[in-house]
């Protein structure tokens, strides 16, 4: 059986990744796209292969073979976009952040238990191989006890690099913490199997002068008591977008295979354990890791099972997210427990 989607927004997200992914995904049509303007949304659809092109959300939710829909527009439409869909009987895949407040993720998450459709929420780093890989090892104690762990997520821009929407924190919510450091953030969440009860964070903002953040340097600390450190933003060319975990009996380093390509090596190296595994990137498109996300959530639809990117997982990436900017701003660590 396959599943007919539908993409809402347009931008660099589905032109690069989710528009190629789901023409490549296993049991998957494109049958439905949708932007402001027909003109893109048409444009869209003939490239990628849409049986039609709408823009307006209310005429694309009575497409009857919408079966999916992708909520990739800005970030504080997420919530009323995700519930139109769920009172239409449409399924969601949401872009992250989820939403911008928790009540407005508790919301959606609702919309979708009461009309019975599932909800997702694109962290497209928890289907690549090597963090699967490391996650477990980890679980099966190969590394022993994890004490440190760290990720990092940059990329080199100069400063005012957000514009449009992307610059104002009513809509965006934040800058590189939206845009890029709550992958790192899930990341280590996946790899380590645990969940963050504390958060102690700085970032650069300086409204009015910087009304969001470029940079952010967190400290989580996990209910296991292993500490996490992230470093995320867009001012540091040429990074190392690495996870690390410090294990007892083995350091287990998954090594620039942060983001969002299908790239970079595991490397195990420990006491009775060492290992090479390397991942080169197959293509241009960028779009191998959002085929698993898409096949993955089209499991979770057809066969009523669990999926890794869940709407309570998104929910919880949502106060994290709220708990970062809250410790920069006051200076003091946040309780999540």
């Amino acid at each position: 059986m396959s599943l007919g989607w539908g993409i809402l927004g347009l931008g660099s997200l589905a032109k690069n990744h989710m528009g190629p992914a789901i023409g490549r995904a296993s049991h998957t049509k494109l049958v439905a796209v949708c932007d402001l303007t027909m003109g893109q949304a048409e444009e869209f659809a003939s490239r990628y292969g849409a049986k039609r092109a709408y823009d307006s959300i209310d005429k694309m939710l009575k497409d009857p073979e919408l079966d999916v829909l992708l909520v990739a527009t800005p970030n504080s439409l997420h919530a009323r976009h995700t519930i139109l869909a769920a009172e239409a009987g449409k399924h969601v895949l949401c872009e992250k952040p989820m939403a911008l407040t928790v009540a407005d993720g508790e919301s959606m998450i609702e919309a979708c238990l009461k009309n019975k459709v599932r909800i997702g929420v694109d962290f497209q780093n928890r289907y690549h191989p090597a963090h699967t890989e490391a996650r477990r090892l980890t679980r099966a104690g190969s590394a022993g006890e994890i004490n440190v762990a760290e990720a990092r997520y940059c990329r080199g821009a100069s400063r005012g690099f957000s514009k449009g929407w992307r610059s104002d924190p009513s809509i965006a919510g934040a800058g590189a913490l939206m845009g890029q450091s709550l992958h790192p953030i899930d990341l280590l969440r996946f790899l380590l199997d645990k969940e963050v009860v504390e958060v102690r964070a700085l970032t650069d903002e300086d409204p009015p002068h910087r009304p969001v953040d470029q940079m952010n340097y967190i400290i989580l600390t996990f209910d296991s008591g292993t500490h996490g450190v992230v470093i995320s933003g867009i001012l540091a060319p040429r990074p190392d977008n690495d996870a690390v975990l410090y294990g007892t009996g083995a350091k287990i380093r998954c090594k620039g295979t942060v983001g969002m390509q299908l790239q970079g090596e595991l490397i195990v190296e420990g006491d009775a354990l060492n290992t090479k595994m390397g991942f080169p990137a197959a293509e241009t498109s960028g779009s191998d890791l959002y085929v698993r996300v898409v096949e993955d959530f089209n499991k979770c639809i057809l066969e009523k099972s669990e999926t890794e990117i869940s709407g309570l997982n998104g929910l919880q990436m949502i106060r994290i997210a709220n708990a970062v900017l809250e410790s920069s701003r006051k200076g003091k660590a946040v309780s999540l427990k």
